[in-house]
């Protein structure tokens, strides 16, 4: 059909038809381009340099909804362009430790479609997909017979085995459970509440509240065994990190601190132990420390201080602060100074990860041959730059960071075991960081307590490879009967699962 055979009414409508046409395909193009550029900006900021991205506490969370938006926007453009082949993802098989569930798909006919002639089966395609079932309960019962002496008439029956909760429903599984989703994914008990129900099983706030209770209580003498150990390091890292706390009788809360420590030997086990105090004050350091002489990791916070001036323990400093500073400085106006510290520090810490492997007389050695230069290189280079720097000056305050600790930051290389900084009980106080978001504040000091007790348990277990929930479940379970004499062997650093 040509043109002029067209009604005028006709060839009107065709031109509108693709008038909007033409507009449909320039607004989808425009969407297009404002994904594409979405999605560009996107991945810049999840894989740009390190030291653009945020504070390692946030950077999970960006990298999280970054990925949901990079998905989002991706299948949007997928479903304004074309079809076209994709090459098919490469991914990690599934664990063969999960249970598999299998769904057949069988053909509608055992016809050729194309010939009309009998199919025959010579093999089969599978794919697997990951998949979940709500939190799913189970009913252990525990079944004793009653034995009679038809003799003396007597009824036997075998007695219970001891539980954390004496006659109470919840199991040691359960009891884990509550405890890893309160102090290790931040579920207060009032959410817990809420997606217990959606699986079928009413529990009380005030039900589960008594329970952490009572495994705080029992779990008191394993988390003192675990200081014990921790006071016999030979060097620890401390750290502390502020938390909310309810005040008594206020109807508001007020600022409590949570202390970190954390076994500083290279190579050796961790040990994690937090300990809940009302304020930051030195004392409470002071306490938690008390008759431990070995070395200390720490920041300059002054309540360190006093340990270092009355006891005979030994202060380490972290190289990881000290750059810090500099990198600030360098980030606020580009100090050339400052790009020279880093440089210089950068230095130190390729050495240090060359010493990865080694024993402990091992990276002494190595400390002394290639560290110790450079360290004090870069100190005596800090001491000749000094005087021509204005005192009151951020370049001053980062430059007296280092050089007013010269004996602490130089402590390292005194001893293959000891740590050049003090990130690892700084990764120990990131979940807490995380944490407080979600619980808010710590109803009272004993509350405090129970938690830091509890975390230090979980924490350590996470930190030694360890299951957290396979471990607690196995404590509880095994707690009522264990003998004070090997509680050692319960203890996470140690503890060895029992077969089943």
């Amino acid at each position: 059909m040509n043109a002029a055979a067209l009604d005028p009414t006709d060839i009107d409508a065709l031109r509108a038809a693709l008038a909007a046409r033409d507009a449909e395909i320039a607004k989808r193009d425009l969407r297009i381009e404002q994904l594409e550029h979405l999605l560009r900006l996107l991945k810049r900021q999840q894989y740009s340099a390190s030291a653009e991205k945020f504070d390692p506490t946030q950077q999970a969370l960006f990298d999280a909804a970054a990925d949901e938006e990079i998905a989002s926007a991706q299948c949007e453009i997928d479903t304004l362009t074309p079809p076209r082949e994709r090459a098919q993802p490469k991914r990690q098989p599934l664990p063969e430790s999960l249970p598999r569930v299998e769904e057949r798909i069988d053909p509608v006919s055992c016809t050729c479609s194309a010939c009309g002639g009998e199919l025959h089966q010579i093999g089969e395609e599978v794919s697997e997909k990951l998949d979940i079932k709500p939190v799913e309960f189970f009913v252990r019962r525990v079944i004793r017979p009653k034995l009679a002496c038809r003799g003396c008439e007597t009824i036997h029956t075998p007695p219970t085995l001891p539980a954390i909760i004496e006659r109470g429903m919840a199991a040691p599984g359960l009891l884990a459970h509550v405890l890893i989703s309160k102090y290790a994914d931040h579920l207060p008990l009032t959410r817990q509440r809420e997606m217990l129900g959606r699986s079928g099983v009413d529990l009380p706030v005030s039900t589960l509240s008594e329970w952490v209770g009572a495994c705080g209580f029992a779990l008191q003498p394993l988390v003192d065994a675990l200081r014990s150990e921790l006071h016999r390091c030979s060097v620890l890292h401390a750290d502390e990190t502020p938390v909310q706390m309810l005040a008594p009788g206020k109807g508001k809360t007020q600022n409590a601190y949570l202390f970190a420590y954390r076994r500083g030997e290279i190579a050796e086990p961790p040990i994690i132990v937090y300990d809940f105090a009302e304020s930051r004050s030195g004392a409470n350091a002071r306490r938690f420390l008390a008759d431990y002489g070995g070395a200390l990791v720490v920041d300059d916070y002054a309540g360190y201080k006093h340990l270092f001036q009355s006891t005979p323990m030994r202060e380490i400093g972290c190289w990881a602060h000290a750059r810090r500073k500099f990198f600030e400085l360098h980030e606020a106006n580009k100090s050339t100074l400052a790009a020279e510290a880093l440089t210089r520090i950068g230095a130190i810490y390729a050495v240090e990860r060359d010493t990865d492997g080694m024993d402990a007389e091992q990276r002494f050695a190595h400390r002394q041959a290639y560290a110790q230069p450079k360290v004090e290189a870069l100190i005596a280079w800090l001491e000749s730059l000094r005087p021509s720097i204005n005192g009151g000056s951020a370049t001053a305050k980062a430059v007296d960071y280092l050089l007013r600790r010269k004996a602490a930051f130089t402590a390292y290389l005194d001893d293959g075991r000891f740590p050049i900084d003090n990130n690892p009980v700084e990764n120990a106080i990131r979940p807490v960081a995380l944490g407080r978001k979600n619980w808010l504040f710590a109803g009272s000091l004993r509350a405090g307590q129970r938690a830091a007790n509890i975390m230090s348990l979980i924490q350590t277990a996470r930190a030694c490879g360890h299951d957290p929930h396979a471990y607690l479940r196995d404590v509880l379970t095994r707690l009522p009967t264990q003998l004070n004499s090997k509680l050692g062997e319960l203890l996470p650093h140690t503890w060895q699962p029992t077969s089943a």
